[in-house]
């Protein structure tokens, strides 16, 4: 590629990113002038975008988004000037046009440009006007003059009311300061921005933890100063003797050379604790830097979304406000990027699913628009992104009906769950309320996805139902992934971190602080009975010797609760440098990533939400593990075997049996569902074929159940072929045996390297 070339092709990007910054302020103009059509203030904004477009067209030779533009800009100049009133009609099709340049810049076919381009030129009094060449070129050989000729027919727009104002991002005010702004911008590889976040986070942390040398420093010069010590004192017993004045006088010059040592270590801890500091904010300032070129504000998110939004609204006959929140909320370039979907799914379900007919409002005594709010802020050290509706909020009966219909539970198990357990049916896949499948809905498709990719993302997901009154969705995501605050402590023989944030208190419990019920042990907390859990427990790990200091113990909050786990001994706190696990270990039940400690010590960053939500598990089924003088027991492990051969399930559940494990047995994979749903158990061995659901439905279902994603999954079954293992391991299993192949060492092998021995 030529040097000319390189520089068309960083214009063209940088085209790119201005059409979508102006689009969308076009897209969020327009909606408000469908309901105030004479804002000059709006009419202003969105003249100026297309103005600001058609200039940057020009200036890299795009010139089917000159014309585009241009005619863009006439009819709004009119509309200013108080020479027409923009219709409906008008805004759908500014908004059609807005949706094209945007796919111009981005390089995709528009065979209905001269189409648009001529029924835009036909609302203003100017007349049409004559197509650039490359324009006409493009689409003459593709629309006949009769179609040319008439104008696209746009849906009614008076069915979406627009949202009230919103805060769109800044327009250039002229193609002066665009190029201008152009001219300071340097294309930089997104792998090189990458690789110079993590050597400024590696920095970071290098130059936080040297600052422990200073104290080693310290100590030697106490160490020092004591030996000074020590030898005046041996000075003034000898001066008793009578001993040679050489020996004197070498004693006073080693006594002043200690000082003279003295002074100087002084001097250097001074200079170096100096030296450390101005390091450690250079480097802090250099990973801000560095980090600040990742992030990008959240607006750059909603490219395109009032647009959806409206469109989607006109299309269901509903009203609906946009309003955004939040637009300046600074996200991780990555974590912006993969959130594109999640969100479209979420805007979508609301319109589509949550907000109700103009009809059904105004019948249930509400206002006919609904209001549809997207907020993004930081809080506590995450991006936190709510979407909130006034619709009707979901109806729990309906989510029972559906389950019972597609026999995901018995009638009995539906019965006893609450509403959270009900709404976690919503994010499985092939699950949805819609009566019938529409282009809109209906096909299962969406939430799962959702949660999918938050899940990915280092996230996670809530839903808040409000019956009668709208929904809200909850994601909590990191705002960066780089580097992290951790507690490291040690577990049985190992080293662990994890998250600092996430951690509401860390206590050091003596023995009489401790009160023993039925073996297991709790503590008193504000007035609470708090009882505790056994991280080595919920790893799978033997406990260690206890810290003779006292029992050392992290306190959660989560779900309302209090959940207290306990560990060995606390060795202290770090700022990490996140290091993703490698792909070919598969999924590694409550790890989120490794990090390097400073003195080169590899460690595992464990899941904090998986911990947490195998510990509501444990303790809503009372399988806390308890405590022994020693600290050596090794908890019971509850094995589910589902299989239909009565000869197999029998023969799984007596060799387990034998090896200390608590079995349980069912006879296909909806019975052996319903007992997951309702039970707690610590590994799952299936079978494949088995009549109502086989054994790859089943571990679908379980890795896209929220509670049940991490349970560990052994099939056994009699398909050998590698396309069958394959197919089984790609459904989520984490061991595949071949019946044929089968005996009782691979099976207990298997089960003990998931989740090690029971103690039955």
């Amino acid at each position: 590629m030529t040097e000319d070339q390189l520089q068309n092709a960083s214009l063209l990007e940088l085209f790119l990113l201005e059409a979508q910054s102006q689009t969308q302020a076009l897209d969020l103009g327009l909606i408000q002038l469908l309901q105030q059509p004479e804002d000059k203030q709006q009419l202003e904004a969105c003249m100026r975008a297309a103005h600001s477009l058609k200039g940057a067209a020009r200036l890299v030779g795009v010139h089917q988004a000159v014309d585009l533009a241009h005619v863009m800009e006439e009819l709004l100049v009119e509309a200013m000037r108080g020479q027409r009133q923009l219709l409906p009609l008008h805004i759908q099709l500014l908004m059609q046009a807005s949706a094209m340049l945007l796919a111009i810049a981005n390089g995709q076919p528009v065979p209905e440009l001269a189409e648009l381009v001529a029924a835009i030129a036909r609302q203003y009094a100017v007349g049409q006007p004559l197509l650039s060449t490359a324009a006409t070129a493009s689409t003459a050989s593709k629309a006949p003059a009769a179609e040319m000729a008439s104008p696209p027919q746009p849906q009614p727009a008076s069915a979406a009311l627009p949202p009230t104002p919103v805060a769109a991002p800044p327009l250039p005010h002229s193609d002066k300061e665009s190029t201008e702004h152009r001219n300071h911008t340097l294309r930089v590889n997104a792998e090189r921005l990458d690789l110079l976040l993590d050597l400024a986070s590696r920095a970071l942390v290098v130059s936080k933890n040297s600052q422990k040398f200073s104290t080693d420093l310290i100590r030697v010069k106490k160490t020092q100063l004591h030996g000074r010590k020590l030898l005046e004192s041996l000075r003034e017993m000898l001066m008793e003797y009578q001993l040679p004045d050489h020996v004197f006088h070498n004693l006073t010059e080693l006594t002043k050379v200690l000082q003279t040592t003295q002074n100087q270590i002084q001097h250097s801890i001074q200079q170096y604790e100096h030296m450390s500091w101005d390091a450690m904010l250079l480097n802090q300032q250099m990973y801000d830097t560095a980090l600040s070129c990742r992030m990008r504000p959240f607006a750059d998110l909603l490219t395109g979304k009032a647009r959806l939004v409206y469109e989607l609204a006109t299309q269901l006959d509903k009203q609906v406000q946009f309003l955004v929140e939040g637009h300046h909320t600074a996200v991780d370039r990555n974590i912006l990027e993969r959130l594109e979907a999640p969100l479209v799914h979420l805007l979508r379900n609301a319109v589509d699913h949550g907000i109700e007919s103009t009809a059904q409002r105004l019948q249930a005594g509400k206002p006919a628009p609904a209001t549809l709010q997207l907020t993004a802020r930081h809080a506590a050290g995450f991006l936190q992104i709510e979407l909130s509706d006034d619709g009707n909020g979901i109806d729990l009966e309906n989510i029972k009906n559906r389950i019972l219909a597609k026999q995901l539970s018995t009638a009995e198990a539906v019965r006893t769950m609450d509403e959270q357990e009900l709404l976690a049916f919503l994010f499985l896949p092939d699950f949805s309320l819609a009566r019938q499948v529409s282009a809109l809905s209906g096909r299962g498709v969406g939430l799962d996805v959702v949660q999918h990719e938050i899940t990915q993302l280092g996230g996670q997901i809530a839903l808040k139902n409000r019956p009668g009154q709208g929904c809200t969705f909850q994601l909590k995501l990191p705002v960066t992934v780089s580097v992290v605050r951790c507690v490291i402590f040690e577990v049985g023989t190992e080293m662990y971190a994890m998250p600092l944030h996430r951690i509401e208190q860390m206590l050091r419990l003596p023995k009489e602080q401790l009160v023993i019920v039925e073996g297991r042990p709790h503590f008193w907390w504000n007035g609470d009975a708090i009882s505790i859990l056994l991280l080595s427990q919920l790893l799978g790990l033997k406990e260690g010797q206890p810290d003779p200091l006292g029992m050392g113990v992290m306190l959660f909050q989560d779900r309302d609760q209090k959940i207290a786990l306990s560990i060995e001994r606390f060795i202290g706190e770090q700022s990490l440098v996140v290091l993703p696990m490698d792909s070919r270990l598969g999924h590694l039940s409550a790890v989120a990533a490794g990090a390097i400690l400073s003195d080169g010590t590899p460690v595992l960053i464990l899941d904090t939400d998986d911990l947490l939500t195998t510990a509501h598990t444990l303790l809503k089924q009372g399988q806390i593990g308890h405590l022994t003088d020693h600290s050596s027991a090794v908890a019971v492990k509850k094995v589910l075997v589902v299989d239909d051969s009565l000869t197999v399930r029998e023969l799984e559940r007596k060799l387990l049996t034998g090896k200390g494990y608590q079995v349980t047995v069912a006879v296909d994979g909806l019975e052996g569902w319903s007992m997951l749903r309702s039970g707690a158990f610590d590994l799952l061995v299936t079978d494949i074929d088995m009549p109502r659901m086989n054994g790859i439905e089943l571990v679908k279902l379980v890795r896209a159940d929220a509670r049940l994603y991490n349970l560990p999954v052994i099939i056994v079954s009699y398909k050998d072929r590698a396309e069958d293992q394959q197919l089984g391991l790609d459904a989520g299993a984490d061991y595949y045996l071949a019946k044929s192949s089968f005996h009782d060492e691979s099976l207990y092998e298997a089960v003990h390297r998931l989740i090690g021995a029971s103690g039955l």
